[in-house]
């Protein structure tokens, strides 16, 4: 009989379900989500002759799923991750609407034997990257709000003397570097750096974000991770009606995506596009998302045939 397993993945414990075929769902276990806790969850799994063919689906949770998905993986166990919003909304069509791990649990294993989720192909270098890249936008970001309140303080109260945004600016500086050095290793960077608008930080970024790419089958589904997809609303047999950006999945490749649209709008060949849909009507932001979608087909496609970016490919993508 086919099994799937679903782990609700916590900062200090690892709660796990199996799921047979028939629908019938074994009690939950719960297992320290440390070195020790994985092994038992080995025996765990072994006791229960799970083979390497069954889906493991763990909720993406930052650093907490990272080990047990990688431990899963070196063991030759199918582990997937999916999006924590999958189990958000089967708790809210749920009647009682209980949120608990174990609970939890059991919603990520019926959601495993549907298919859901995506295969775990992060290597270590991989995750070593991703934290970069991510550090460095908080930090921007935490810099950028303390420029706003220094500014306040020394405009209407004349404080000047306890600034640090300055020292963080800085540091972000020295962490930028670092990225591009890390990533300029291989010749993926170089494809990224070649479209306009694109410079090798921003490249840097959707690097970071976008691998592995094997993980995603359509580019539809890597549009939708960068959020870029439109929101539908449909009921019946009325048409769809599309509306804003979904704003899902990665916000870093979103805001990457959006500022290498900012600086290929003015630049040929993406000016034509630009001026194109102003003439339309279309509104400056939103010409600015329909961009930043076209750059990420075209980024995707560069990665794959290792090519420098052509003319060409804006009327391919």
């Amino acid at each position: 009989m086919d099994k799937s397993i679903g782990i609700d993945v916590g900062k200090e414990e690892l709660v796990a379900c199996i799921r047979c075929s028939n629908g019938i769902t074994e009690t939950p276990v719960s297992f320290p989500n440390n070195s020790i806790g994985l092994k038992k969850f080995l025996r765990y799994l072994k006791q229960n002759e799970i083979v390497s063919s069954e889906p493991i689906l763990l909720e993406s949770t930052g650093p907490y799923h990272w080990q047990a998905a990688k431990f899963l993986t070196d063991n030759h166990y199918l582990a997937k991750v999916v999006n924590p919003l999958h189990t958000r909304q089967i708790i809210r069509h749920s009647i009682r609407k209980r949120k608990t791990d174990k609970v939890d649990a059991g919603n990520l294993a019926f959601l495993a034997s549907q298919g859901y989720g995506y295969l775990f192909q992060e290597t270590g270098p991989m995750a070593y990257r991703k934290a970069l890249v991510r550090h460095y936008w908080k930090l921007k970001s935490a810099a950028t709000n303390l420029l706003v309140h220094e500014r306040y303080l020394k405009e209407y109260r004349g404080i000047t003397k306890f600034s640090i945004s300055p020292f963080i600016v800085k540091r972000c500086e020295t962490l930028k570097q670092l990225i591009i050095k890390e990533f300029c290793k291989g010749n993926d960077l170089r494809y990224l750096d070649s479209i306009p608008g694109i410079t090798p930080f921003l490249g840097a970024t959707i690097l970071a974000e976008l691998t592995p790419l094997d993980r995603f089958t359509r580019i539809e589904q890597i549009i939708a991770y960068a959020g870029l997809d439109p929101a539908v609303k449909q009921s019946g047999g009325k048409p769809a009606q599309y509306g804003r950006i979904s704003k899902r999945g990665s916000s870093t490749l979103r805001q990457a995506l959006f500022l290498a649209a900012f600086g290929s709008f003015q630049r040929k060949p993406f000016s034509r596009f630009y001026q194109s849909y102003k003439k339309r009507g279309l509104h400056h932001n939103t010409i600015l998302c329909i961009l930043a979608r076209k750059i990420l087909r075209i980024a995707i496609a560069l990665l794959k045939k290792r090519e420098t970016f052509q003319e060409e490919y804006l009327d391919r993508t």
